[in-house]
């Protein structure tokens, strides 16, 4: 049987299409976790987490306690300075009243940390202070949880006799549910205690374990080898000579299921050890002996498994559940005698579990719905890492137990069906069916068009290009922009004031200006009469708080002011100006991830377009036609850089939309100088011509970067190459960059591409 069952794996595991399949799974996994762990103004860098773990490896719970609390005491104690500055530099008296209030109410606090705010010292794992900050307060509420993780375990044992003793849990209601439940929680916690748990950030933890595009992938690779196993031998009609051999009909099948469950145990080991691995050298592990209770996220489960356990048990969970779904495909694959019908079952029923887990509320009473399929398996940090009771004819049944009774029923199910069907099924070859569509031939002799379809079509080029412009579009118009409040009255002032300046728009910001010196005024008269006695302190304040909801606003107003002396000075017409600023990337700076994800494209898009020639021998015979390899080449170039064109379109429309969502772009026909920030613009035109020639330089710089992918193809004549040396040249300075190596923007197309952030 093993020789059998070699045999089968071997058939599979060293074609060369199953091996580059594989190969393409494992690096799109790296790429998308590398892709959803980008940081942003408010998410720390990966780095970020590794320098923390660092700092603690080594410590003792008590050193751990007393590190995190000083970094959180100085954090707190910075932004409180940040705060206090940024009300002092209000205009007016209103900044200075309500600092004062400020640190009357936490005295010494300022003084002690402003030397360190001014000195920038105070940057101990980040770049920046509101990632600082951010990064700082989610360890902290963590190292919180978990430290109080013996008050968690004693809670859960007060709270059966605290209930217990309410009515309703009385002795009227022993056989319910709830009573049930209540004891059952106690029991299962009754044998913890908190003599293994050292904290340590949940990051790489969570991040390697829990990763939803990592279980899809899973998925693909069990259909992938489900395919190879059962339809090409259909294809071959062999099924017909290896179920007459020896070993017969049982051995042959049994071999089968086995190499199976050792392909889903081997592919779910090999992708979730790269997880681990990224997440290992980017952000750090802690002590992985440590109980898995120590672990923010993972705190309420009931098992005494250490960290190392909870992973081992993890994908041991998901290889099984992979199994199980996949015997069950195999046997559709069996009966079937058409290659897309098992395909469409499976992914059928992948979406309805997906449904299930993402629209049944988590605490309901159709929850058991919710976890107990696919999907809800797949997620083992809910089995492994939560604790949660099904109520099954008035009794509680644990998700675990219940998650391993459906993996196993499947798996029998699955087993039983594919020998059934092995033995005594009828299908055992595939019936193509080919529909005949009759379509007038029209010869032509257009080359281009025929570099065209060789490069869009049979090279793939199009799937490629509509996957990426899917995730760029996905990325882009999922982003959310929320206005703050003087944003908003920034906004609404400028949409009465947009245009050329007239007398009512002039007596509007006349009145306004009018309205901010009075408040002003007022402000100082009080602060003269609270100095000269007059009122005390207490009343002083309360007449102001009037006046500060007036002046709050008049930073947003200053822009206005801003623009209105220009337009006095030079000429020109009022604009909002918010949306533009979003859309010439000066405030979210996405431009970067842009061009990194265009360029991948285009490198997986195009680097096969003058290597496909060579790898079936045609350049010997397209040389000597009456266009000749010049003009073949030429034509193919003009073909990807029109692709490349209408890509780069992509990023820059669906960021116009998300924007004026939100920030309305209005005035495309005014002058591009009327925008405050393109005031410095050396040439005269439109905001219109400025954004086309935005769009144009953006467009030029994908085609260039398409031309360099081409040449590079065309100087290894090896697809696989021409890859590798694109992605050295072209990619690997910009992922650079977005590490934080400035200088290696310049060696890329970027600081063109990004232009309008220089000016």
């Amino acid at each position: 049987m093993h020789r059998l069952v070699r045999f089968e794996l071997g058939k599979i595991w060293r074609k060369r299409s199953f091996f580059l399949s594989a190969c393409v799974l494992l690096v799109l996994n790296v790429f998308l976790l590398w892709y959803t762990n980008l940081s942003d103004d408010e998410t720390p860098e990966l780095y970020s987490y590794k320098t923390f773990q660092a700092e603690i490896d080594g410590m003792t719970e008590s050193e751990k306690a007393a590190f995190i609390s000083d970094l959180k005491e100085t954090i707190d104690g910075i932004c409180f300075a940040q705060e206090i500055l940024s009300m002092q530099s209000l205009s007016g008296e209103m900044g200075t009243a309500l600092a004062e209030q400020s640190m009357q109410a936490h005295p010494g606090k300022f003084e002690k940390y402003y030397d360190l705010y001014k000195s920038g010292n105070y940057l101990k794992l980040t770049n920046s202070l509101n990632q600082e900050t951010a990064l700082i307060n989610e360890l902290y509420a963590e190292w919180k949880k978990v430290v109080e993780y013996d008050k968690y375990l004693k809670s859960v044992q007060e709270n059966r006799t605290i209930l217990s003793n309410i009515s309703i849990f009385g002795t009227q209601n022993e056989d319910t549910f709830s009573s049930r439940n209540i004891d059952k929680s106690a029991d299962d916690y009754a044998s913890l205690s908190d003599d293994n748990i050292r904290w340590m950030p949940s990051k790489a933890l969570t991040h390697s374990m829990e990763s939803s595009h990592t279980d899809i992938l899973l998925i693909l690779s069990a259909f992938l080898f489900i395919g190879n196993l059962i339809f090409e031998e259909k294809e071959k009609k062999l099924f017909y000579i290896t179920r007459s051999t020896r070993y017969g009909i049982v051995q042959n099948i049994s071999a089968k299921i086995i190499s199976l469950l050792i392909n889903c145990m081997a592919m779910a080991l090999l992708l979730y050890t790269t997880n681990i691995v990224f997440f290992e050298q980017t952000v750090g592990f802690g002590d992985i002996t440590a109980n898995i209770q120590s672990v923010a996220p993972y705190m309420e489960s009931n098992l005494s498994i250490s960290i190392l356990e909870y992973i081992l048990l993890s994908i041991f969970t998901k290889g099984c559940a992979l199994f199980a779904i996949g015997v069950i495909l195999t046997a559709l694959c069996i009966l079937a005698d058409n290659i897309l019908l098992p395909y469409i079952t499976g992914i059928l029923l992948c979406g309805i579990s997906y449904v299930l887990y993402l629209v049944i509320p988590a605490v309901s009473t159709g929850s058991m719905y919710k976890y107990i399929n696919l999907i809800g398996i797949l997620k083992t940090e809910n089995i492994y890492g939560a604790y949660l009771n099904f109520n099954v004819f008035e009794y509680p049944v644990s998700r675990l137990s219940l998650s391993w009774i459906v993996i196993v029923m499947l798996a029998v199910i699955g087993i039983l069906a594919c020998v059934l069907f092995f033995m005594h099924g009828e299908n055992f070859e595939l019936k193509i069916k080919r529909t005949h569509i009759h379509l007038p031939f029209k010869p032509h002799s257009c080359l281009l068009r025929h570099e065209s379809h060789k490069i869009i079509i049979t090279n793939r080029a199009a799937i490629i290009i509509l996957i990426f412009g899917l995730l760029i579009s996905y990325r882009i118009l999922s982003q959310d922009y929320y206005p703050s409040m003087q944003e908003q009255y920034y906004k609404d002032i400028m949409m009465q004031l947009e245009g050329e300046l007239t007398d009512e728009k002039e007596a509007l910001i006349i009145s306004e200006k009018t309205r901010y010196d009075e408040a002003f005024a007022n402000i100082e008269e009080i602060n003269q009469m609270v100095s000269q006695r007059e009122l005390s302190e207490d009343a002083g304040e309360a007449l102001k708080s009037k006046w500060y909801t007036v002046t709050a606003f008049y930073p947003s107003f200053e822009r206005v002011l801003l623009q209105y002396e220009r337009i006095c000075e030079k000429g020109g017409s009022f604009i909002y100006d918010t949306g533009y600023l979003y859309l010439f990337d000066t405030r979210n700076q996405d431009f970067l991830i842009d061009l990194l994800l265009l360029t991948l494209c285009v490198i997986l898009a195009f680097s096969n377009v003058v290597p496909m020639e060579y790898q079936c021998g045609s350049w010997s015979l397209l040389g000597a036609t009456m266009h000749g390899k010049r003009k073949i080449i030429l034509r193919k170039a003009l073909v990807c850089v029109m692709a490349a064109a209408l890509l780069s379109i992509i990023p820059f429309v669906c960021r116009i939309i998300s924007i004026s969502s939100v920030y309305p772009i209005h005035g495309l026909d005014f002058s591009v100088h009327d925008i405050p920030y393109c005031q410095v613009f050396p040439l005269p035109i439109s905001v219109s011509a400025f954004i086309l020639l935005l769009m144009l330089s953006q467009a030029v710089s994908v085609m260039a970067v398409t031309l360099a992918v081409l040449g590079i193809s065309y100087w290894r004549k090896n697809n696989v190459q021409t890859i590798f040396f694109a992605i050295l040249i072209l990619a690997i300075p910009l992922v650079l960059e977005l590490l934080g190596f400035s200088f290696a923007g310049w060696f890329s197309i970027y600081p063109f591409y990004s232009w309008t952030t220089n000016l």
